[in-house]
Parts: C-alpha cells; sequence; structure tokens
C-alpha cells in the first residue's frame, strides 16, 4: 500500500503501527464498562496491528503494470 520502502522504513512503519494498536487496544479496554483486563485489550490491539501493518508494508504482487506496445 505504501509501496517498496527500504527495510529500515518498513520496520518504523511496523513499529510505529504496533505500537499504537497495543496503546489503543490497551486503553480502550481500561475506559469501557466490559470487565476486561487492559492485557486482553493490548493483544487484541497487537492483533489489530499486525494486520495493519502487514496492510501497509506488503504490495499487492497480483497486480502487473500493462505492457505499452507501440505500433
Amino acid at each position: 500500500m505504501l509501496g517498496p520502502l527500504p527495510y529500515f522504513h518498513r520496520v518504523a512503519v511496523v513499529l510505529a503501527v504496533l505500537l499504537t494498536a497495543v496503546g489503543a487496544g490497551a486503553w480502550i479496554a481500561h475506559f469501557t464498562s466490559i470487565p476486561v483486563a487492559w492485557g486482553a485489550g493490548a493483544v487484541v490491539g497487537l492483533m489489530a496491528g499486525l494486520v495493519v501493518a502487514y496492510a501497509l508494508v506488503h504490495s499487492d504482487h497480483g497486480a502487473h503494470p500493462a505492457r505499452v506496445r507501440r505500433h
């Protein structure tokens, strides 16, 4: 989705997404009325963050650019 990135930038994007998702999951679990430990919310946030991070840094290999032909 973000296109081809250098290795360092991919790692930085994945870490930023995972830290944000874990923090958001723990925060939501802490402030809801459902009796859920913040650890469970962090785990759910981690799983969601993994999906989002994968979608951000992996391009769609099925789409190939069309060949240009000259006549």
